[in-house]
Parts: structure tokens; sequence; C-alpha cells
């Protein structure tokens, strides 16, 4: 009796695809499938869009990728990521990690490397986070300002098109440009 009958080289086959689909997935979310990173934690409280595979940068490099995002459910409602950084890549003690979007809407962590090179942090450690506040949000903070001076702004276009529609603005560009032909004659 032949083992490898057809129904099980299609079984084999199917195997093998669930295998490759699982495998490509992980590779198309960005994480590493057979080395080892580092493990850190980072404490925030806004996520701000932030999801698992999103990239981790450190001076403008990729250093990793955000593993893994939970609930704190012990009472101060803090949201932990898991960072999987390279082997190679030393977090100082102090660092922090900010989230940033830019105008697309891709959303990233950038590590803000202290200045202590003394202190390392272990694999393991918990750092802090926060928001990055780009241009968007300082755009946001100046909003009240602006509604403020709305009404002024639309009382002065309201004046200036009055003054455009005054006949003796029309007459005085018509002898404008009569006097500059006269003149180039």
């Amino acid at each position: 009796m032949k083992f490898f009958t057809k129904e099980v080289q299609i079984a084999l086959v199917a195997i093998a695809g669930v295998v490759v689909l699982f495998f490509g997935l992980q590779f198309l979310k960005g994480l590493s499938m057979f080395s080892a990173d580092n493990n850190y934690y980072v404490k925030f409280k806004d996520i701000s869009g932030l999801a698992s595979s999103s990239p981790v940068y450190a001076n403008g490099y990729k250093v990793g990728v955000i593993k893994d995002i939970a609930f704190d459910y012990s009472g101060k409602g803090e949201i932990v990521a898991t960072m999987g950084l390279d082997k190679e890549m030393r977090l100082p003690k102090g660092s922090r990690a900010e989230i940033e979007t830019d105008m697309l809407g891709n959303v990233k962590v950038n590590l803000v490397l202290a200045d202590n090179l003394a202190e390392m942090a272990a694999p393991g450690d918990t750092i802090g986070g926060g928001k990055h506040e780009g241009a968007l949000e300082k755009a946001s903070a100046m909003i009240p300002a602006i509604e403020k001076v709305l009404p002024k702004l639309d009382s002065i276009m309201g004046s200036l098109n009055c003054l455009l529609a005054d006949p003796a603005v029309k007459n005085s560009l018509h002898n404008v440009d009569k006097i500059t032909s006269d003149l180039t004659t």
C-alpha cells in the first residue's frame, strides 16, 4: 500500500501553505521570526493610534517594533506596550519613548535616548512614554486665539469690500490707466 496517496499529498501541501502564510504574515508585520530581540516595556497614558508592529526609531534609525499592547488593569489606567529592540541596541537609563504621528497618519515610536551612558537599562525594564508634540498639536493650541480674531477679520474684510465697491475707486483706476497710456505715446 502506498503511503503518499493523493489525500496525504493534499494534506501536506495544505499544512505547508498554512505555515508559509503564518511566517509571511509575521514578516509583513515587521516582526523578526528567527532572531531574538530584547524586550522593554513602555507605559503610556494615551497611545493615540499606536498598534502592534509599529516601528521603533532611535535617532531616525529603525531599531525595533512594538510587539504587544496591553491595558494595565491595576487601577492607574495606563497602557503598557512591549517593545522588541535589536540585541545590539543599548538603552541608557532615563530614556523615554514618544509616540509620533506624521501628516499621513502613520504612527511610530521615537526613542529619546538619555545622556547617561554609564548606566544601561536591562532587558525587561520599564521606561516612561508620552506623545510627541508636533506641528499639528501646536497648531491646535492656537485655535482659541484664532477664534477671537475671526470677528475682527470679518469686519475688516467687510470694510475693504465696501471700499472696493465704491465707483470712485473704479474711476481712479480708469484715469490711471489713461494717464499711463498717454505717457507711453
